[in-house]
């Protein structure tokens, strides 16, 4: 949870945490918990062992919606 230094909306469903080292992480929802809720800013909150994990933590909307996360995909840059 530390490594996250922040996030963009990358879908319907979706959101993309981006890390210190510059790893981007795709954190998918279930189709009931539309990414949109998020524009107006969001947050993880804080967890007793410090990890963000996939069909237990939920990212939060500053409107006080939540999603919870239900899979995580690592993102490649892929070169040209």
């Amino acid at each position: 949870m530390a490594a996250v230094e922040g996030a963009l909306i990358s879908g319907d469903d979706s959101v993309d945490l981006i890390l210190i080292d510059d790893t981007r992480l795709r954190a998918r929802f279930d189709n009931k918990c539309p990414a949109l809720d998020f524009y107006s800013g969001l947050y993880l909150k804080a967890t007793p062992d410090g990890m963000v994990c996939a069909g237990r933590d939920s990212i939060r909307a500053r409107s006080g919606s939540a999603c919870r996360i239900d899979t995580f995909k690592r993102l490649i840059t892929r070169n040209k």
